[in-house]
């Protein structure tokens, strides 16, 4: 004989706790797996990005000055290659913004300011670049041969250019360490590895 009031689909206390932990277990991975990504695609920008870069500087042009025999036979290579480091700079700060805005809550005062004042930076650079780029390419002809309009005003602007991406750099790294140490803090928090949450 059933108890009047009890639903007959009624499920035992123990069940519904069993699935209520094993729903909140399965939510816990899924943000952690979801932050983990979160940390792969910024790692991939600041490699893709701050990583092509130095490796542009320090090896690849260099290294065309020495086969090619001048900066000038360089500069005209690098030209095209500088469109796409601006592409990849606005794609890596962006993911960068994504990824300041997921730590801001819990870091101290200081560590906010440090990540929002390289990301300001960086971003202002970037658009100085993205302005001033097709201003130098008029300065550059390669019909019926390569060669520079304007060499003083070329010059002029490509150490202004090259002082900028320099000081654009050095930002980056800095942000970089302050990103490493913002994920440092929130493994902490979580006695867990410093995999931040989404």
């Amino acid at each position: 004989m059933l108890h009047q009031g009890a639903p007959i689909s009624a499920v035992p206390a123990h069940v519904e706790r069993r699935r209520n932990s094993a729903l909140i277990g399965l939510l816990a991975r899924m943000r952690r797996y979801l932050g983990a990504l979160r940390l792969f695609i910024v790692i991939a920008a600041i490699g893709f990005w701050l990583g092509g870069f130095t490796f542009y500087a320090g090896v690849a042009i260099p290294m065309g000055v020495e086969v090619l025999g001048t900066h000038k036979a360089v500069g005209f290579i690098t030209q095209r290659v500088t469109n796409w480091l601006n592409v990849g700079g606005v794609a890596a700060l962006s993911i960068l913004m994504w990824n300041l805005l997921s730590v801001w809550k819990g870091q101290g005062k200081l560590l906010r300011y440090m990540l929002l004042v390289t990301w300001l930076g960086m971003a202002a650079i970037e658009v100085e670049l993205i302005g001033l780029h097709p201003v130098m390419d008029r300065l550059l002809t390669t019909q019926p041969v390569r060669k520079i309009l304007d060499q003083d005003r070329f010059d002029l602007l490509h150490h202004l250019y090259l002082i900028s991406t320099t000081v654009q750099w050095a930002l980056g790294v800095v942000h970089v360490w302050c990103v490493a140490v913002a994920w440092q803090a929130m493994g902490r928090a979580t006695d867990e590895p410093a995999y931040p949450t989404a």
